[in-house]
């Protein structure tokens, strides 16, 4: 990972080490030449929304100073430039370093200016004292000393410039940048703050560089590198990483598992450069929104090159947003597009894909995978066409995310959070499509499926519960599914002629003429999903008899031509009522089985969940014809909530 993090940072000229970078600006302080403020203006133009409010000030890109991530302390120790604690850039920063303060905004209560905390007053100060340091270098520049001279006499914050500011855009606001300009002159674009800075940037450098021991390590930079040079025994801060805090490094040993006997911290021989360079580009990877996607509590990192042309960059692709909040109008673009029309030379690009965490601080690579694009993309036409599932609510197709998918397995949202593996596993099935989904995954997904058949849904919670299901049996399918690679696949089962998968569909009907003879569309505590899914699932054989005893009562409470295509189907689908359902199961050459496997399991839920939607979704207003036809009863029939 390591070596094609260094051949992206080759293509796209990243050093890791450059004392100037794209920062985003989304404020700019007008002082006047005495150092007076003027006003506060965005560094582009907010947009006024359709119902007249204004929204967020995204900022603009400049070039701006930025610092080495290693620096030599007093005792002569190379540490971290950050090492947990917030990093004073020159030209910009945000409300606590410019201001020193912070902005809270109350419920109900008008927003107010609030001073830091003793443990960040550091932020102000190390702001301020570097600038101090820029304006004792250009004592004859009207615009560095200006904004001294304004930095120097703790300016309070206009909050009148932000009077039709919401709570939330003020919270935003904390986090922006602000910058200066002076007499119409940027202070970012100033050739007195650039030299200053290129020149301070080149003498940091060389003092971390000059404490350093020399060596080699095992990463060469390009053709006939000897890989020589100082090595590290620090690394960059990696942004981006979910749970990674004010510092995040790329690599860390400064803890004791971490610490080799003999070798201290230098227990990853890698140059200075090496760690700069990569960082860079992994860097650049999470900043880029069509090249990395947030999943859950990991991110995933991914990247297309070409092998021929090394100044080529990477590729840009939809990947991202389509396995993030998969559309299905745009799913189904991305499955019918013309292989035939790609250029030949896309189909040998080498794409790279790693899906990272940060359990405590520091970088865990949870899973790293290479392939070629054009197989990436087939992997994950396979995969959508693999999760698809009937919507509950309308007449189309569905396509859980990688994120909903893994939300099955555990509680509901904000209650429970699904394992770093679950989101690997689902990851690399969808790109890469290598392995079978653990087992262990799929008795989860078989537990929350039991438990939330029992115990039903409320009315509120409608949607979200057929969602859950729907989600839930999209995964059953990834799991059944054969794959192109990996362990030797099962042998394929026929869905049709499988116990586990007709069982699961009998429960549904069974299901549908309980609603049906009690005048009601939605789940109740006495329906057999409610009160007998559990049991069905693991052992049909103990429940089935019972359950279609209790139909026989059912089906003669509905009464009439109703209760008879319930039993013996419609004339051109006869195979769709009970009776078809139970000789289909006779005709497989089987009969109730006592127990089911795990698989069986799953066919069982895809089964339940297929015959639920045909019946139940499909065609309401077909069932609600026939009940009112229907003369056993006059009780009229409840609607979803």
């Amino acid at each position: 990972m390591i070596q094609e993090l260094l051949d992206l940072s080759q293509r796209l000229k990243l050093t890791g080490s450059q004392p100037f970078a794209l920062r985003r600006i989304h404020w700019l302080l007008d002082l006047d030449t005495e150092g007076r403020l003027l006003g506060v203006v965005p560094s582009v133009k907010s947009a006024v929304g359709s119902r007249g409010k204004r929204e967020p000030n995204r900022g603009t890109e400049m070039e701006c100073p930025v610092s080495f991530f290693a620096l030599v302390k007093p005792q002569g120790v190379v540490s971290a430039w950050g090492g947990g604690h917030a990093v004073a850039e020159l030209g910009a920063g945000n409300l606590a370093e410019v201001f020193g303060i912070n902005i809270v905004a109350p419920p109900g209560e008008s927003p107010r200016a609030t001073r830091l905390p003793d443990r960040d007053l550091y932020k102000h100060a190390n702001f301020c004292d570097l600038h101090r340091q820029l304006a004792d270098s250009a004592r004859q520049n009207q615009t560095i000393q200006a904004v001294w001279r304004f930095l120097s006499s703790h300016p309070a914050f206009p909050m009148a410039e932000f009077a039709e500011f919401s709570a939330p855009q003020f919270k935003d606001l904390a986090a922006q940048q602000f910058s200066f300009r002076v007499a119409d002159r940027l202070l970012l674009r100033d050739p007195a703050l650039r030299r200053w800075w290129s020149r301070e940037s080149a003498r940091r450098r060389t003092e971390v560089e000059e404490s350093l021991p020399a060596g080699r390590d095992l990463f060469p930079h390009f053709a006939d590198d000897p890989c020589t040079g100082v090595l590290t025994s620090v690394f960059p801060h990696i942004s981006g990483i979910p749970n990674g805090g004010s510092w995040c490094p790329l690599a860390s040993f400064d803890k004791a598992p971490f610490q080799s006997f003999g070798f201290g911290r230098r227990t990853l021989p890698m140059r200075l450069e090496t760690a700069a360079r990569s960082g860079a580009a992994l860097n650049w990877l999470l900043q880029n929104a069509s090249t990395h996607l947030r999943i859950g509590k990991s991110v995933a990192v991914f990247w297309a090159v070409s092998p021929r042309d090394a100044d080529r960059r990477p590729q840009q692709f939809d990947f991202a947003q389509l396995m993030a909040e998969p559309d299905p109008l745009e799913v189904r673009k991305f499955l019918t597009s013309a292989r035939g029309n790609r250029l030949p030379e896309v189909a040998e690009d080498r794409f790279y894909a790693a899906l990272l965490s940060s359990p405590k601080a520091r970088i865990s690579v949870r899973s790293w995978h290479t392939a070629t694009l054009s197989r990436a993309r087939e992997n994950l036409q396979r995969w959508f066409a693999t999760i698809a599932v009937p919507d509950p609510y309308d007449f189309c197709d569905v396509y859980p995310s990688l994120a909903e998918l893994a939300a099955c397995t555990v509680r509901r949202e904000h209650e429970a959070q699904p394992l770093p593996a679950t989101y690997a596993s689902l990851f690399e099935s969808a790109l890469f499509g290598i392995s079978r989904l653990p087992q262990k995954l799929l008795a989860q997904a078989l537990v929350r499926q039991r438990l939330e058949l029992t115990v039903g849904s409320d009315s509120h919670r409608r949607a979200e519960f057929e969602y859950r299901l729907a989600a839930r049996t999209a995964l059953f399918q990834v799991y059944l599914r054969p794959f192109s690679g990996g362990a030797m696949p099962p042998a394929p089962v026929d869905l049709e002629k499988n116990a586990g998968y007709i069982c699961g569909r009998l429960l549904a009907h069974l299901d549908l003429i309980h609603a049906l003879a009690y005048r009601i569309r939605d789940a109740r505590a006495t329906s057999p999903a409610t009160c007998a899914y559990a049991a069905a699932s693991t052992t049909p054989a103990l429940i089935f008899p019972h359950l279609c005893k209790q139909a026989r009562y059912h089906l003669k409470k509905i009464g009439r031509g109703l209760a008879y295509r319930l039993e013996f189907g419609r004339k051109d689908a006869p195979a769709g009522g009970l009776c078809g359902l139970v000789e289909s199961l006779r005709a497989a050459g089987s009969e109730f089985p006592r127990t089911l496997s795990l698989d069986d399991q799953g066919r069982f839920a895809i089964g339940f969940y297929s015959e639920r939607l045909r019946r139940w979704t499909k065609a309401p207003e077909t069932v609600e014809t026939a009940l009112a036809k229907s003369p056993a009863s006059n009780a009229p029939v409840t609607k979803d909530e």
